[in-house]
C-alpha cells in the first residue's frame, strides 16, 4: 500500500533548468512572466522576484508516496508560477497568469492534480480558483498555462493600506503503479506584500491603484526624449554634493498646497523672484525657460534663485551629454539647486513625464523617490 503527501519549498535552480525554455509562455505582455525565470545574484532563488509594478510568485510543489514501510517510494514536483502586473486590471486591481509545469515524476506515480485557489488579507479580496476551482491533472512533462486568479482591494479615498495574497492548493496523486491509496493533502504559501491607495491625487478623481511593496519610486528621463531638462538634471546630480534624486539622495515629492496645487509659487521663488531672477534667453537657448533641479514639486525643491547654480546644456554634434553644459552663475558645489536654460517644450514634456511617473509609479505626497537618467 502507499500513502501519498505534498509539500512545497523555494524554487530551486535545478527547478527552473527542468523546464522547457518556453514555460512561461502565458503571458508573454505581462512583465510579471519576465521575473519568473530570473533570479537576483543578491537574492539566490528568491521565492518572489518583484519590481515596484510586478511581481511572480513561484513555489515547487512536492508529491510523495510512501510505502507500507513509511519509506519515500515516488516523487513528483510541480512549479507554480504567478506572475502579476499591479496595472493589469483598472483602478485597485490586479490579476495573475498561473502557469504550472510537472519538472519531474518517478515511474511509479502516474499523473498529480492541483486544484489553486488564492485569499487576500486586509483590505482586499481574492477572486475565483484558478481553472474555475477544478482540479487540473499533470502528467509527467506536461504543463497549464491558462489559469488565473484576481485581486481587489476596497481601499477608501485618502488612504492607503497593506494587503497580501496567499495561495492554497489541493493536491492528490491520481493513480499509483501497484495500487494504494492516495490521500488529498492541502498546501499554503504567502505572496507579496502589496500596497494599495487612493490617495495619489484623489481631489482630482484620479483612481485608487496598486504597487508591490518595498520598491523605491522612480522617475526616468531619457537625454534622447528630453534632451536638455534631462542633461540638466543629470548634471546637478554628478555635480552637487547633494547628488538629488540618486540612491542614498533620493527626492521626496512634497505635500501639495491646496492654495497652490501647480506649485507655482514654489517654482517662481527659484526663478523669477529676488535680485537674481533667470535671465531667458541669455545663453541664446531657443525658446529659452527656466528648468530648477531638484523639481517644485519635491520637498528639496523650492529654493531662493539666488542660491541656484545658473547652467546651459547644449547639444553638439547630435549628442546631448553633461560634458557640454557650460556654468552661467555660482559656483559652490554645495548649491541646494540648479537653474537650466532649456526649451520651453523640453522643460514642459520633462514636466509631463514627471507627472506620468508619480501616477505610473503611484508616488504619494512625502513619499521618496528616485530620479534615473538614461539614453
Amino acid at each position: 500500500m502507499a500513502w501519498t503527501c505534498i509539500k512545497t519549498g523555494q524554487a530551486t535552480a535545478s527547478a527552473l533548468a527542468a523546464l522547457p525554455a518556453a514555460a512561461p509562455r502565458a503571458a508573454r505582455a505581462n512583465p510579471g512572466a519576465d521575473l519568473c525565470l530570473k533570479d537576483d545574484p543578491d537574492k539566490p532563488f528568491d521565492p518572489i522576484p518583484s519590481t515596484r509594478k510586478a511581481y511572480c510568485t513561484r513555489y515547487l510543489a512536492e508529491y510523495v508516496t510512501l510505502g507500507e514501510d513509511s519509506k519515500v517510494n515516488g516523487k513528483a514536483h510541480v512549479l507554480v508560477f504567478a506572475a502579476a502586473a499591479m496595472n493589469s486590471l483598472p483602478a485597485a486591481q490586479w490579476k495573475e497568469d498561473i502557469v504550472i509545469q510537472v519538472t519531474d515524476m518517478t515511474p511509479n506515480i502516474a499523473a498529480v492534480t492541483m486544484a489553486l485557489s488564492a485569499t487576500c488579507s486586509g483590505q482586499c479580496t481574492a477572486g475565483a480558483p484558478a481553472w474555475g476551482g477544478a482540479p487540473v491533472l499533470l502528467k509527467n512533462g506536461q504543463s497549464r498555462e491558462d489559469g488565473a486568479l484576481s485581486y481587489s482591494s476596497s481601499v477608501g479615498k485618502g488612504f492607503d493600506t497593506i494587503v497580501q495574497p496567499s495561495y492554497h492548493v489541493i493536491g492528490t496523486i491520481k493513480t499509483v503503479t501497484g495500487g494504494g491509496r492516495p490521500v488529498n493533502t492541502r498546501l499554503d504559501w504567502p505572496g507579496p506584500k502589496v500596497r494599495c491607495d487612493d490617495k495619489i491625487s484623489p481631489k482630482d478623481g484620479s483612481p485608487p491603484g496598486c504597487i508591490v511593496d518595498g520598491h523605491t519610486a522612480n522617475v526616468t528621463l531619457h537625454r534622447s526624449l528630453y534632451k536638455g531638462a534631462a542633461v540638466a538634471y543629470e548634471w546637478a546630480q554628478k555635480n552637487l554634493t547633494g547628488k538629488f534624486g540618486t540612491p542614498g539622495h533620493l527626492l521626496n515629492r512634497w505635500y501639495v498646497d491646496p492654495l497652490d496645487p501647480d506649485a507655482k509659487g514654489r517654482r517662481a521663488l527659484t526663478c523669477d523672484r529676488g535680485p537674481y531672477k533667470f535671465p531667458r534667453g541669455a545663453t541664446g537657448i531657443p525658446n529659452d525657460s527656466c528648468d530648477e533641479y531638484p523639481f517644485a514639486k519635491s520637498m528639496q525643491g523650492g529654493n531662493d534663485g539666488a542660491l541656484c547654480i545658473d547652467i546651459t546644456p547644449r547639444e553638439v554634434g547630435g549628442v546631448w551629454d553633461v560634458a557640454n553644459v557650460t556654468v552661467d552663475r555660482g559656483t559652490p558645489p554645495n548649491a541646494p539647486c540648479i537653474r537650466a536654460h532649456v526649451d520651453e517644450a523640453d522643460n514642459s514634456a520633462a514636466g509631463r513625464e514627471f507627472a506620468r511617473a508619480v501616477t505610473s509609479d503611484r508616488i504619494m505626497q512625502g513619499e521618496a523617490f528616485e530620479v534615473i537618467i538614461d539614453a
